[in-house]
């Protein structure tokens, strides 16, 4: 899933000619710089709203922003849009066609995954895919509203998969379906089609004997994963979250 535009890149000569225009003259925040060894580049981050202005400069002349300067000049080098996962993506976008310059994710700055699709792919435009690492904001303790669960119920035993919604004493609020009704929810949309839909339903404590978070191992994906690796969509966007 696409969730927006990171930043847009530009390649430049020089970090401090070109900050002194971006921050000094047009008052954008300084984000910091940073190396990236593994693509000989100096990076400095202007943040505006929710994405970014990045700086590129060349730290070694056989890097690809020195290449792309030699060639071009200055001027933007690509446009960055976030995924939540980027194999996925990756293995999608290869599924149906689409050039790659990466076929798996290379180390990017700040901790992040990157890949790039060819220039071709987009009419001349080099797209960069990012996927950033879970931040510690995201690390909280239970189940809350957004998650995707597993739910073991009682009288009559079922076991149900979905989005919760509320969670409360009384009972939880679920978006999903019957469990084994997942998989072929999962090919319908893969191949654009409509049928089963996803309910929304209350289940009251008493019904439910257990709550698990839908996920995965490195070994064994989770639902939610393999629906994402088979679509390009998370369950949350599918459902509207």
């Amino acid at each position: 899933m696409i969730l927006r535009v990171d930043h847009v890149g530009i390649a430049v000569k020089s970090l401090d000619d070109r900050i002194a225009f971006w921050h000094d003259a047009l008052g954008l925040e300084l984000g910091g710089t940073e190396t990236v060894p593994a693509e000989g580049v100096r990076v400095a981050f202007l943040p505006v709203g929710t994405s970014r202005v990045e700086l590129l400069e060349a730290t070694r002349p056989d890097s690809p922003i020195a290449k792309f300067i030699e060639k071009r000049g200055e001027g933007i080098h690509h446009i960055t849009l976030q995924v939540e996962l980027i194999q996925p993506v990756l293995d999608r976008l290869k599924a149906k066609g689409v050039q790659l310059l990466d076929d798996t994710p290379r180390p990017g700055a700040s901790g992040t995954k990157v890949a790039f699709l060819h220039p071709r792919a987009a009419g001349g435009v080099l797209i960069e895919l990012v996927e950033k690492p879970a931040s510690a904001g995201h690390a909280r303790a239970g189940i809350g509203a957004g998650d995707a669960v597993l739910l073991y119920l009682r009288d009559p035993h079922e076991k149900i998969w979905g989005v919760l919604r509320e969670r409360d004493a009384s009972g939880l609020t679920v978006e999903g379906m019957d469990l084994a009704s997942f998989d072929a929810w999962t090919s319908q949309v893969e191949r654009g089609e409509e049928g089963i839909t996803p309910s929304l339903f209350f289940l009251p404590m008493a019904r439910v004997e257990r709550v698990l978070l839908d996920r995965g191992t490195p070994s064994l994906p989770s639902l939610s994963d393999g629906f994402l690796r088979r679509t390009g969509r998370t369950v949350q966007s599918e459902l509207g979250s």
